[in-house]
């Protein structure tokens, strides 16, 4: 018998296998990782924006001033303002203006009958807690007896003044 040798041939095969695997492992990969992207996609809108004036938040109660009052009254209407004030003048039968760190306001007492009326004059200090910012201008629903044409006349001027009830003012230095 005569011998003949055998040889195993390399089977370009193989690769192909491996390639196939590779494959494979790189979908199961894919697979995976597509199963957590359920976002939507981001559209942008391009539609032309209108431009505003830019305004600053009111200041939190315990920041509001006279001076922040009158820098943006429409802001302040219908809050509360307490605080500690001077009184200038000119006084009129139902207002005076009060005066804090420079800035200058009117004010009008709730006249309501008491025993006792209280009496503001130029110069004093004063407490007031829980007076109301208004709108300045025509001012036809003001509480208590009516306005006289001074303290009207004034008010005509002002963008915002306060209105406080004569129990909650407290004088504190008579001047």
């Amino acid at each position: 018998m005569a011998e003949i040798p055998v040889e195993k041939k390399s089977s370009s095969k193989t690769w192909l296998w491996l390639l196939l695997a590779a494959l494979l492992v790189v979908l199961i990969i894919w697979w995976l990782s597509a199963a957590d992207d359920d976002v939507e996609p981001v559209v942008v809108d391009t539609a032309p924006v209108e431009s505003v004036e830019a305004v600053e938040p009111a200041p939190m109660a315990g920041e509001m001033t006279l001076a922040a009052i009158l820098a943006q009254p429409q802001a302040y209407i219908g809050q509360e303002f307490s605080g500690e004030v001077g009184v200038s003048g000119p006084l009129t039968d139902r207002g005076f203006w009060v005066e804090n760190d420079g800035a200058r306001m009117f004010a009008i007492i709730i006249d309501e009958p008491r025993e006792v009326p209280l009496d503001i004059n130029a110069g004093q200090r004063l407490q007031i807690n829980g007076g109301m910012i208004r709108e300045g201008g025509d001012v036809g629903d003001v509480e208590g007896v009516p306005l006289d044409d001074d303290t009207r006349a004034v008010l005509q001027d002002q963008a915002a003044f306060i209105m406080v009830d004569e129990s909650n003012i407290e004088i504190l230095e008579s001047a």
